[in-house]
């Protein structure tokens, strides 16, 4: 059974990660480079579509355009609810047709470690209905990332619902991809403080 099980770091993305990456995984090597600049590359040979889009996956900068669908879950579940079940059978025949790397994902809440076998859990289960729809499992790798993408700031269950999802991306997308992380938010400008008011001099009695 072939699968990424990335084992990451809350803390960053590049510190402290341990992940099993497949022999020679270098998708900078190639040296293409697209409009976008030496971390854009344009995708050629079937290797370097999974081990760049898996790049790509990990840096949270997956081209729109490469995914398939997404799949949502409940807190703390990793069975495929029957409402998400439509958008997989949607995508099953596009999926029987290409490879897809089916990268998982949880919420904050909840140990690293827990975290990283749930979204294990949610992209098997997510492959696993794939293949009783007739998909090749063999065409199909996981990545497990916890909660690495998470959004620390999620402070209920309802906020943290659009972390709780496994995505299914098409490895054959041949469209530019850009291997770095995605830039962060500069934070909103703070608008310049009002002068105080100045206070109307004192009138003197004559």
């Amino acid at each position: 059974m072939k699968r990424f099980t990335f084992l990451l770091a809350v803390a960053a993305l590049s510190v402290g990660c341990t992940s099993r990456i497949p022999a020679g995984f270098n998708p900078l090597a190639s040296g293409n480079t697209g409009a976008g600049g030496a971390d854009t590359l344009d995708i050629r040979s079937a290797n370097q579509r999974r081990d760049i889009l898996a790049a790509a996956i990990l840096a949270g900068n997956i081209p729109p355009e490469a995914i398939l669908t997404t799949v949502y879950f409940e807190f703390d579940k990793y069975t495929v609810s029957s409402s998400e079940r439509a958008k997989i059978d949607a995508i099953a025949g596009r999926a029987k047709s290409t490879d897809i790397i089916i990268a998982g994902y949880t919420d904050h809440f909840g140990t690293e470690e827990y975290n990283l076998g749930l979204s294990d859990r949610r992209a098997q289960s997510v492959r696993d209905y794939l293949v009783k729809s007739g998909s090749n499992q063999s065409k199909s790798e996981i990545m497990a990332l916890g909660s690495q993408h998470a959004d620390k700031n999620a402070a209920g269950r309802q906020s943290g619902a659009k972390d709780r999802k496994a995505v299914i991306v098409d490895v054959n997308y041949s469209g530019p991809v850009s291997a770095a992380k995605p830039a962060a938010a500069k934070p909103a400008a703070r608008p310049a403080s009002a002068p105080a008011a100045t206070a109307p001099a004192p009138v003197t009695a004559l």
